[in-house]
């Protein structure tokens, strides 16, 4: 997994951490898995995309090309 970072004061954490090494800052909680829920998301939007322009686009294309 990358680097996490404190958000507070930009500091190096660990995903095991409660509380930010640096400034004290208590972190929340699933801090570490943020990142990859919003990967996650990313993802599901461009399968969607994918999909619509699969649809969208003509089948065939042999009228376009001269």
């Amino acid at each position: 997994m990358g680097a996490l970072f404190c958000k507070h004061c930009g500091g190096d954490i660990e995903a095991s951490d409660k509380n930010c090494s640096h400034c004290g800052m208590p972190l929340p909680p699933g801090f570490d898995r943020s990142a990859q829920k919003k990967f996650i998301l990313y993802f599901i939007v461009l399968v969607i995309f994918c999909v619509v322009m699969v649809l969208w686009l003509p089948p065939d294309w042999t009228p376009f090309v001269k």
